[in-house]
């Protein structure tokens, strides 16, 4: 035994299910949530465009302190003028070391345990000659802006989720309350014409 035709495809069933069109029985209540999805598709347009944004804004900001960072700091080869004992390379030290022409200039800086008197390494130093830290890089900045786009995205997601829950539960609250109230109105008539 066939179950006849399906009138009107996937997409007309899709549309009745989304939106209750002319149903005698519909309530004002019912179109909350086709009105929901659509003002959710508009919002999550909107966040899209401020998760790019704001990626964008944090890229140019990273990028320019990069490029300001590279232009400013320069990689010296400094001495190392004590032993650091130690075996351990991931435990790091204070040690003094020196670098440049004399007279030679000196700062601490961290390096590994056993590190010894004399060996050379590279460091950061900014126009002053005061060890920095290295520059940052574009993929640091790159991270960065990616961060800040899936933080807008995650945080307007968590609150467009929590504003449609709560605004669900409200109306769901009414339409139980207009149920009620409807059954009080009409359930005793209703009693008395059923024996």
């Amino acid at each position: 035994m066939g179950a006849g035709p399906v009138s009107g495809g996937v997409l007309a069933r899709l549309r009745r299910g989304v939106w209750p069109g002319a149903n005698p029985l519909r309530r004002r209540t019912d179109l909350f949530e086709p009105v929901a999805l659509l003002v959710l598709s508009a919002a999550a347009v909107v966040v899209l465009i401020c998760s790019f944004v704001a990626s964008q804004a944090v890229l140019r900001d990273h990028l320019g302190q990069v490029n300001a960072e590279r232009a400013q700091r320069h990689e010296v080869t400094a001495r190392v003028l004590s032993d650091v004992p130690g075996q351990d390379s991931a435990v790091v030290r204070s040690v003094a070391v020196g670098w440049g022409p004399e007279p030679q200039r000196v700062a601490v800086v961290e390096v590994p345990t056993g590190t010894r008197l004399a060996d050379t390494l590279q460091i950061w130093v900014d126009p002053q000659g005061r060890p920095v830290p290295p520059p940052r890089t574009r993929s640091e900045a790159t991270q960065a802006a990616g961060t800040a786009g899936a933080a807008v995205l995650l945080g307007s997601g968590l609150v467009l989720g929590g504003l449609f829950a709560a605004a669900r539960w409200y109306v769901g609250r009414r339409r139980l309350a207009a149920w009620e109230q409807e059954w009080a109105e009409i359930g005793p008539r209703w009693r008395h014409h059923h024996p």
